[in-house]
């Protein structure tokens, strides 16, 4: 084997089967080889976002596997920088792999630095080191062999990320040997878990839980990546223990639980964030409490709560350094063992009844007015439309902006896989995702929920849909321009819509779509969504007319804590739902309506 070949068999041992690409001469060796191989194939997509996106969904829907990119160098490697950034901020784990130019024709190898030597030439391990776990280029074929099971590792271990191997086409041809060599490949490297160390969080939780009348779990996406989100459920259902959850970590638990009562956050639930603010023992599990969860104003984020943050980063929890959070290192792949012995918590009567009466009235209730002001569909009643007539088996991946608030506070997941890119949050992220999702699950329905700006980023992927004959429904949310900027811009800015509505125009998608020969619907009315739409083989593109003035409710206006959001609740409304822990209310900036 060459050095090529030797990529493409570690990559079948791995259980690698699809590799995303857009060819390129620094690549071309590699591309040969697995064109060449039984159980490896390219997916060839039109844009390297595309393939990094693709990449990044691999293991969201399938935990056996890690997605793969190959590039060429130069401008295929910086073209994958948003996706790589995708799986570091989310924690998922991928490979990158970039073909170099020759050594000989490297500026490394030169005693002067000049910008340039070779054509394409460009030195993307620096580049992408911020963004990833590890980058490395490697020089001799004998590095190559150590860096793939070292980089490979690194990628799947302690919290999750992506890793890049830039490998220069002298190496590429370089002679391998005939097997791959794993150099006793050690134990993942999981964070090390001493038995103290497990006594002590038991004892610690414990004391706090024995003390609390009312407690509240959130369940963030670091149980699912960890991989023990049924053992915590377990728990909390078999204790009756109440939780909410961050967006990502919707992903991972059946939305029927009776002891789930919603999602957190500045575009959150109104339920969820009235039971977060009025608990006394908060217990974060897994999530990282970014400003879209807590707001900035961290001393009015469950201001009557012990706040215990558990997390897998040190640098995540040294962050909360000015709170007065109990802050642990653990990794939750280890939790279960703690579970055994956590005490039961005795939630009060009082408390038991507030949250009951919170889910009743706020959960997976449309309480915006939008719809009925303008006589327009209601972004929720179509998500959920959608939700009641697809396969409870099926992938749903979710846009960037409006349509990120509006699927994560209507759609209400049993089976499915719902996720979106988090961190990160690219415009244009689904339709890259969605290659990954159904080249992995072939036998699942892919759904997304995108926006008309987003569908602009990527909808160059329309050919790969078609090319691969892929079962994708795109669900396009299209207000006709950039409208959660628009309603900042309402706020902030006298509804001054620059860059958001003067200057951006969306065209008519239906000839755009027909011309990539995809089946295409426009839906005016809500009983324009059948389910003979997402049953039909193939991938549809289904263009939902929403009005450009569809405001997402509720949300947290600046300066406000997430228990006070836009539209704004009368004051003994506000007072009755914080009746544990009485919150001022720092101002409003529109009317009580």
């Amino acid at each position: 084997m060459n050095g090529a070949e030797y990529i493409v068999e570690f990559l079948c041992q791995k259980n690698i089967q699809k590799v995303y690409t857009v060819t390129g001469g620094a690549c071309t060796y590699i591309i040969d080889a697995i064109g060449r191989h039984s159980d490896v194939d390219y997916v060839c997509v039109h844009h390297e976002q595309a393939a990094a996106l693709a990449a990044d969904a691999v293991w969201r829907v399938d935990h056996s596997q890690i997605g793969v990119t190959l590039c060429t160098s130069g401008p295929g490697a910086t073209n994958l920088i948003t996706g790589i950034g995708c799986s570091f901020f989310d924690s998922i784990p991928t490979l990158h792999i970039s073909g170099q130019v020759n050594m000989l024709d490297h500026v490394g190898g030169l005693s002067k630095s000049p910008r340039q030597t070779g054509f394409q030439e460009t030195n993307i391990v620096d580049v992408v080191r911020p963004i990833t776990k590890y980058a490395v280029r490697v020089d001799t074929v004998e590095q190559l062999k150590e860096e793939l099971v070292k980089g490979y590792d690194i990628a799947i271990s302690g919290r999750m990320g992506p890793v890049l191997i830039d490998v220069p086409m002298n190496v590429q041809k370089e002679e391998a040997g005939d097997r791959i060599e794993l150099f006793a490949e050690k134990e993942v490297n999981y964070l090390p878990i001493e038995s103290v160390d497990l006594i002590s969080l038991q004892d610690e939780i414990n004391g706090l839980l024995i003390s609390s009348l009312r407690p509240l779990v959130i369940f963030g996406s670091g149980i699912g990546l960890a991989g023990v989100e049924d053992e915590v459920v377990g728990w909390l259902e078999k204790n009756s223990i109440p939780f909410v959850s961050s967006w990502s970590g919707q992903a991972y638990f059946d939305h029927d639980s009776e002891y789930y009562f919603g999602n957190i956050g500045v575009y959150g639930n109104r339920g969820a964030n009235y039971i977060l603010q009025n608990c006394d023992l908060l217990l974060v599990l897994g999530n990282r409490l970014d400003t879209r969860q807590r707001t900035p104003g961290r001393g009015s984020f469950a201001a009557g709560a012990t706040v215990v943050v558990i997390d897998i980063d040190q640098a995540e929890l040294d962050k909360f350094g000015d709170c007065n959070y109990v802050r642990k290192l653990f990794d939750l792949r280890w939790f279960p063992q703690v579970l055994e012995y956590l005490e039961i918590p005795r939630s009060s009567d009082e408390w038991t009844s507030y949250l009951f009466e919170m889910k009743q009235k706020y959960f997976r209730k449309d309480l915006s007015e939008s719809s009925t002001v303008t006589g327009a569909l209601s972004p929720t009643e179509v998500i959920r439309r959608i939700n009641d007539l697809i396969e409870v088996n099926s992938i749903v991946i979710v846009g960037c902006g409006g349509v990120t608030c509006w699927a994560y506070q209507s759609f209400h997941a049993t089976s499915h896989t719902i996720f979106t890119n988090g961190g990160m949050a690219p415009m244009g992220y689904p339709l890259g995702a969605s290659l990954g999702a159904a080249m992995t699950c072939p036998n699942r329905p892919v759904i997304l929920i995108e926006g008309d700006g987003g569908f602009q980023m990527n909808i160059q992927e329309l050919q790969t849909l078609k090319h691969y004959d892929l079962d994708v429904k795109i669900v396009i949310m299209n207000n006709g321009g950039y409208g959660i900027i628009k309603q900042f811009q309402d706020l902030w800015f006298d509804s001054r819509y620059e860059a958001s509505g003067r200057g951006v125009s969306m065209p008519n998608f239906e000839p755009i779509v027909r011309g990539y020969g995809i089946n295409y619907h426009t839906v005016r009315l809500l009983s324009d969504i059948n389910k003979e739409m997402f049953l039909t083989p193939g991938s549809a593109v289904i263009d939902v007319q929403l009005d450009p003035n569809t405001l997402i409710k509720p949300k947290v206006e600046m300066g406000n804590p997430i228990n006070d959001q836009f539209p704004y609740v009368t004051d003994p409304e506000f007072s009755q739902a914080n009746r544990f822990v009485p919150y001022k209310r720092v101002r409003k900036t529109r009317p009580t309506n």
